[in-house]
């Protein structure tokens, strides 16, 4: 399908706000942050219902509907005011492209080009720009079957040849090598000035890398190498996206680098990618797709699997059950990350697992335990977790900071109004430097939970050093 019938297909459907459902909320007196709790989800998930980006999935539906207080059927009712609608409506007052599409995988530039080579090349053209530039924030966050459909076909379908039979000039393997050495300095980059800064930098090598796919030739194994680096690039581009605000878009680049990893028939990658979308699925409120992301990543890569990667495929999915509520399977996926972090050794693990280790396990268990409402088991790991850190790591310490002062701030007797106010203050001190709209959201997400105890002196000071950043 041309690019451009699929643009057609963008520009002619709108997403009209949820009206009702907002201010049902707003009677029964909840912010989004406590339906978000009482729901167990994100809070931005709440916005993106309310502002109609996307619904509910099943499982959360009966919470939902609790926390505001109605049935079933008047929560349906009011989910149905944000069904995309046909702008050519009689009376619309709305622009033609105000909203997000619906996704249509028969159509989606990025989902229905087919599993070989030249369906790697078509994503990446079209993520690059290609002849009909797409619509940076115009791609709608996919969840359901359209979700884990990719993960399936990476599983199913076997590698094709690589070789080019295009005329153009010929890639050096040296070449390659030489793009391949930028994408551990672009990872360096966003660990220390988050994904704001890295996201245009990696766009921009994705695009190189795209074009020589495209119009360039080479034999097979520099082709492999090509779409290694595509691959690595592509996670790196999706996980800035995500760090900038645009989970829609950072799953198109993760589905382009999972393509590529495919076609390079490098299953360890394409293992590690599916772990970045379950993540990624897990925050914006789909947990159960992200449990079917991992569990396909650990069938797909069985016997080429190392330690690394099993520790953080695992790690993904502690946190999905963790959303979900699931104690039980939580735990028993936390057991697994420790089992696999004692056996890994750096010096046999590929360059993008460097951030795998044992202060993201730590620390990562005390956030699911947060998620889970065990504030007080919370804080100890979260505390140990930080401690274990490489100072480079500034935005994880940022971010799990933010987690411990609100593992400190939450109801329970581990709650130290005192240590929660310094926590947040060390993480407002930590984001100065960064430039990550995920990272000012969790800080503007602190700042309302603390904003009830400003008459304590710590909670007030940290108020009124954040005040100005969050712009609350």
């Amino acid at each position: 399908m041309p690019t451009t019938d699929w643009i057609d297909r963008l520009r002619g459907t709108v997403t009209v706000k949820r009206r009702a459902l907002a201010q049902r909320r707003e009677v029964v007196g909840h912010s989004q942050e406590t339906v978000a709790r009482l729901v167990g989800v994100e809070p931005t998930t709440v916005g993106r219902w309310e502002r109609g980006e996307t619904s509910p999935q099943p499982w959360c539906r009966p919470k939902l509907a609790e926390a505001l207080g109605v049935s079933l059927e008047e929560l349906d009712t009011m989910l149905a005011e944000g069904q995309p609608v046909d702008d050519e409506r009689p009376g619309s007052a709305q622009p033609q492209d105000a909203g997000e599409a619906p996704v249509d995988p028969e159509h989606d530039p990025v989902l229905a080009p087919p599993w070989n080579h030249r369906g790697t090349v078509e994503v990446a053209v079209v993520l690059r720009g290609g002849d009909h530039p797409v619509k940076r924030r115009g791609f709608a966050f996919l969840s359901g079957m359209a979700l884990t459909a990719p993960a399936h076909q990476w599983l199913v379908h076997e590698p094709g040849p690589l070789v080019s039979g295009l005329s153009g000039r010929r890639v050096s393997a040296t070449l390659v090598s030489r793009l391949r050495a930028m994408i551990p300095e672009l990872r360096a980059m966003d660990d220390v000035a988050g994904g704001g800064t890295v996201l245009l930098l990696a766009e921009q090598e994705f695009g190189v890398i795209a074009e020589l796919l495209d119009q360039a030739s080479y034999d097979e194994p520099t082709g492999r190498a090509l779409h290694v680096a595509l691959a690595e690039l592509g996670q790196l581009t999706g996980w800035a996206a995500y760090d900038s605000g645009q989970p829609g878009l950072a799953q198109r680049y993760y589905i382009a680098a999972l393509r590529a990893a495919h076609s390079a028939d490098d299953r360890p990658l394409g293992a590690h990618i599916l772990g970045s979308m379950a993540y990624l699925a897990a925050r914006e409120g789909h947990p159960r797709e992200a449990v079917t992301l991992v569990e396909t990543a650990v069938a797909g890569v069985r016997g080429r699997e190392t330690a690394g990667l099993l520790t953080a495929l695992y790690s993904r999915q502690a946190y999905a059950l963790a959303t979900l509520g699931d104690s039980t399977g939580c735990a028993a996926a936390i057991s697994q990350t420790r089992t696999h972090v004692e056996r890994l050794n750096p010096d046999y693990e590929p360059p993008y697992l460097y951030w795998v280790g044992p202060a993201e396990v730590t620390a990562g268990a005390g956030r699911c335990l947060l998620r889970l409402q065990k504030a007080h088991h919370a804080v100890t790991m979260l505390n140990d977790g930080i401690a274990l850190f490489d100072e480079s790591f500034i935005r994880d310490r940022r971010n799990f900071s933010i987690r411990l002062a609100e593992a400190f701030a939450h109801p329970g007797p581990q709650r130290d109004l005192d240590a929660a106010a310094r926590q947040g203050i060390a993480a407002l001190e930590l984001s100065q430097n960064l430039n990550s709209t995920r990272g000012i959201g969790r800080l503007r997400d602190l700042y309302r939970k603390m904003k009830p105890h400003a008459k304590v002196p710590a909670v007030g000071d940290f108020l009124d050093r954040t005040r100005e950043l969050v712009a609350v």
